[in-house]
């Protein structure tokens, strides 16, 4: 990666995932400068592309879940989690065609997701859970963009996506068949910077993260105002703005996130479960050094 002199900006790459907004909040209201950081928050409508475009070195931080983190680990072993934005709960959904009544009638049916993300992972588990595997199934290969355009096509009969997709599936007549409020922890998202930035420009992310809080507690504080700033800057209605199927992470939560744990509370325990997933279904030949991945020190110190 090439190394940037340290006044240039930290340059920060995030989809349309509610949990990431706070970066929004904090740029136009000049947090990021008050807490003395320079930021350049890049918005990439593809997840995927955001992912690709970190990995090889054109952006120093991403917002991304932890199980996609960990399908680029392989390719990407110096990212380091040094925030937890958010856990899903209902966010991300399987979505079926209106004729599609429940889990059971996707036997047989074309079920599009991203393979080798979190988003396979989390239909299997739907599936298990309701007495079928993927030998029951065909999954396509779909990003989540695609999904509400692929069900109406009638391409797919279900598939895997999240806000604002789903509200745009549900409007043209989709159906919620299985979602994270089933899987409490399976889908947290993070802020990760390559390990250089972290040796070299600590203070700036120490920086960052101070920032982050300040946004969210400016959010909760004016909503309004805050929800405005946001659907401005993706072109939408302030309404459309939601935080409706997730849970926003406060410096507490994230401290009891960043704490090695035996369940999904633990983000140590969740890295592991996709690790050992990619690992079973050939997405990663090693595995990966957990406990060098995950960086709580900087939320630890936070004053």
């Amino acid at each position: 990666m090439t190394s940037r002199r340290e006044s240039a900006p930290l340059q920060v790459t995030y989809n349309q995932w509610p949990g990431f907004f706070p970066m929004i909040i904090a740029q136009e209201k000049g947090f990021f400068t008050q807490q003395g950081v320079k930021v350049e928050a890049v918005h990439e409508e593809n997840y995927i592309t955001s992912l690709s475009d970190f990995s090889a070195g054109k952006y120093d931080g991403v917002g991304i879940a932890v199980g996609s983190l960990m399908s680029i680990i392989g390719k990407t072993p110096d990212a380091r989690v040094v925030l937890v934005t958010d856990q899903s709960a209902g966010g991300d959904a399987v979505l079926g065609q209106p004729d599609i009544q429940s889990v059971a009638d996707l036997k047989g049916k074309r079920i599009g997701a991203k393979l080798g993300d979190f988003g396979e992972l989390l239909v299997i588990t739907m599936l298990e859970r309701n007495g079928l595997t993927t030998e029951d199934i065909t999954l396509v290969n779909t990003e989540a963009e695609a999904i509400p355009a692929r069900l109406q096509d009638g391409d797919i009969q279900a598939g895997l996506t999240w806000n604002p997709y789903i509200s745009e599936a549900v409007k043209a007549g989709a159906k919620v068949l299985f979602s994270t409020k089933d899987t409490p922890g399976l889908v947290p998202s993070v802020i990760v910077f390559h390990n250089n930035i972290l040796i070299n420009r600590r203070y700036d992310i120490q920086a960052f993260i101070r920032a982050w809080f300040q946004a969210i507690d400016y959010w909760q504080a004016n909503p309004k105002e805050s929800n405005a700033l946001i659907a401005n800057k993706f072109n939408i209605k302030p309404e459309e703005v939601s935080l409706d199927g997730l849970d926003l992470f406060s410096r507490q939560d994230n401290l009891k996130a960043m704490a090695v744990g035996t369940t999904t509370e633990s983000i140590y325990y969740t890295a592991k479960l996709y690790a050992d997933y990619y690992i079973r279904t050939g997405g990663l030949t090693a595995a990966p050094d957990i406990q060098k991945l995950i960086d709580p020190s900087f939320v630890q110190q936070l004053k």
